[in-house]
């Protein structure tokens, strides 16, 4: 869709569940409902237990072919020197600024106890459970397996800290699919249409519209209209749409 065509539809759909009462919702307001719609949609898409059909990014062809758009990949060997790190095997490893969700990753090692060139799975840990396993040494990283806890940063960089089960000579290359973060939705030039308010979403204030699939347009749209209607009145939202049992 074009901005205007989703400016339009919005409109539809706002005003044919909305009570005469309602609000009138300005270019801008349509751009953040519309934007966040959009992110919740995703993280919907790639986490099976937040969605109705308990299916995630790799569920169906629909899915992957919903977010095609976002997914990049991307690998180094460049390690971040820092004494904050969590374990002595620990390194840090710097990913791309516009990493949203990691989809896929793997880590290839040289080492002394292992063959040159292996590559094995990544598997991300939280801290709770990093300072739980790493005492057991039944639980400590097998061969088959590195950790990766989570996306941080240090000095201003964005970066993850891989624990490998193997003692690492040389550095690792760190190899991921991930979705970057989509740019958001905005209707209208919003320097031009609200003058001298500095208004801006993720930074930016030009028109464009959803880089996503077209086929997923119509349900960032009832998605964000429903945000908009849960904001105004809540129980307006349950007696007119039931949007509980989402398509997604």
């Amino acid at each position: 869709m074009t901005v205007q065509e989703f400016s339009n539809h919005f409109d539809i759909l706002y005003n044919a569940i909305a009570t005469q009462s309602a609000p009138g919702i300005d270019s801008y307001e349509k751009s953040v409902y519309l934007t966040k719609a959009q992110l919740e949609i995703i993280k919907n898409y790639y986490d099976p237990a937040s969605n109705r059909k308990q299916k995630g990014f790799e569920g169906s062809e629909k899915r992957r072919a919903d977010l095609k758009e976002l997914i990049k990949s991307y690998s180094t060997t460049t390690v971040i020197n820092n004494s904050t790190k969590i374990h002595s095997s620990a390194k840090f490893y710097p990913v791309p600024e516009d990493t949203f969700l990691i989809v896929n990753e793997q880590v290839k090692i040289t080492s002394s106890d292992c063959f040159n060139g292996t590559t094995i799975n990544t598997k991300p840990v939280t801290y709770d459970e990093f300072n739980i396993q790493i005492k057991n040494p039944f639980k400590t990283p097998d061969s088959t397996v590195a950790w990766r806890l989570d996306i941080s940063r240090l000095n201003n960089v964005k970066v993850v800290e891989i624990v490998s089960p193997y003692n690492v000579l040389g550095s690792l290359e760190y190899k991921i699919r991930y979705l970057k973060y989509p740019k958001p939705i905005i209707l209208e030039n919003l320097n031009t249409a609200f003058p001298g308010e500095g208004l801006t979403i993720d930074g930016k204030f030009l028109p464009q519209t959803c880089e996503l699939d077209s086929h997923i347009h119509d349900e960032i749209l009832d998605r964000a209209v429903e945000l908009c209607l849960r904001d105004y009145k809540p129980q307006n939202l349950e007696s007119k749409i039931q949007l509980g049992s989402r398509n997604e």
